[in-house]
């Protein structure tokens, strides 16, 4: 980064003062004859105070990196080598990844799971560092994220290191923040996550979910049909908003975003046939994956378009995030809940269709093809199954 001398300094204090604005990228914001006149300058020295103002504001040359330098990037694990696989590599930092599913389809379970994985080693996958959870949703799951600690761990790292990263351990680099409406919501996304990020060791920073507090307009059925859609157009400046700031601390800090998204119903076939039918293949980095073509012949893949459901907030959302991640759930028929099946003929229908049964699909992303793949839920979280 570019190191302003005494008389470089000098030039950019009488610069900001004459033009009475707080940082450099505001004076960049008028034009530039009147910065040359409101500060006083001439042309040759308005031209290096406009550059160097232009440097402070954007150090494009700290941004330039070689090929190479890109070529290696850095992920943070999944816990399973072949859903990392799946998914190019895992979380990619640096970048926004949404994970959406309908209700209790796993998406905190995940979520806690990659919070474990973030403060694990480098030379395990994980990212070593510290981890922002922002709770819209209720109480955080304390004792879930306890409960999975110890078993994740030992996973990923081996027992022989399970001992030394204990649950307290990971439970104290976790920061949580539990906010209860759109207000506080933006209130952390000012100060709060800032100051967070600022310390340099957050690697992870995750909001489940990013839809709580702005999917819906309450009071909308109060409102005229004008200052509905009022709403939804200031909603759409909200979002772009924060993805703007999530896309500028992710490439600033070295860190991902990790929002938690929630399902719509799909009415129209206009809107539902935007939403692909299905992956180009089920499992498609395992030893028993199997193509579309061929079906499964254990029952039918997973699909959002098929269960008419599509991801909230919309295209606009969908372009601000770097990849998605949907999972799916697909309950078993067991006879206690369904009365009318007695117990002779539960026994008697397949397995598949009497345990649950649950999906991991890399939806987009510009790492991996689109896949899906079969998991389980554990103590330690997700697992290819």
């Amino acid at each position: 980064m570019h190191t302003p001398t005494d008389e470089e300094q000098a030039l950019l204090s009488k610069c900001i003062a004459k033009v009475g604005c707080e940082e450099a990228h505001q004076c960049l914001l008028m034009p530039y004859a009147e910065f040359l006149r409101t500060a006083g300058l001439g042309p040759e020295e308005g031209r290096r105070a406009w550059e160097l103002l232009s440097r402070l504001a954007y150090p494009w040359e700290d941004r330039c990196q070689s090929a190479l330098a890109l070529a290696e990037e850095r992920w943070i694990t999944t816990g399973d080598p072949q859903i990392d696989a799946l998914l190019g590599g895992g979380i990619r930092l640096g970048s926004i990844v949404e994970i959406v599913g309908e209700s209790a389809a796993g998406k905190t379970q995940l979520c806690l799971q990659l919070a474990i994985a973030a403060q694990l080693p480098r030379s395990v996958g994980g990212a070593g560092g510290d981890v922002i959870y922002i709770s819209t949703e209720g109480a955080f799951p304390t004792q879930r994220l306890a409960h999975m600690a110890g078993p994740f761990v030992a996973r990923v790292c081996g027992r022989s290191a399970a001992p030394s990263i204990t649950a307290q351990r990971i439970m104290r680099h976790v920061q949580i923040a539990e906010l209860d409406d759109m207000e506080t919501m933006f209130h952390a996304l000012d100060y709060k996550v800032p100051a967070l990020l600022s310390a340099g060791t957050v690697r992870l920073v995750i909001i489940d979910s990013i839809a709580a507090h702005t999917r819906f307009d309450m009071s909308a059925g109060e409102r005229a049909p004008d200052d509905s859609r009022a709403f939804y157009k200031e909603r759409s400046s909200h979002l772009v908003q924060m993805g703007a700031r999530f896309k500028r601390w992710a490439d600033q800090y070295d860190c991902a975003f990790v929002c938690v998204n929630q399902v719509t119903d799909v009415f129209s076939a206009g809107r539902g046939a935007s939403v692909s039918a299905e992956p180009t293949r089920i499992g498609a980095l395992s030893e028993q994956s199997t193509d579309l073509s061929q079906m499964d012949s254990q029952g039918e893949f997973a699909s959002m378009a098929r269960a008419r459901k599509a991801p909230a907030l919309g295209a606009m959302w969908a372009n601000i995030i770097n990849a998605r991640i949907m999972l799916y759930q697909r309950r078993g028929l067991a006879a206690a809940a369904c009365p009318r099946v007695d117990a002779d003929a539960a026994a008697a229908l397949p397995a598949h269709l009497l345990r649950t049964r649950r999906w991991l699909e890399n939806a987009f992303s510009p790492w991996a093809p689109r896949a899906q793949c079969e998991v389980v839920l554990g103590a330690s979280g997700f697992q290819h199954a």
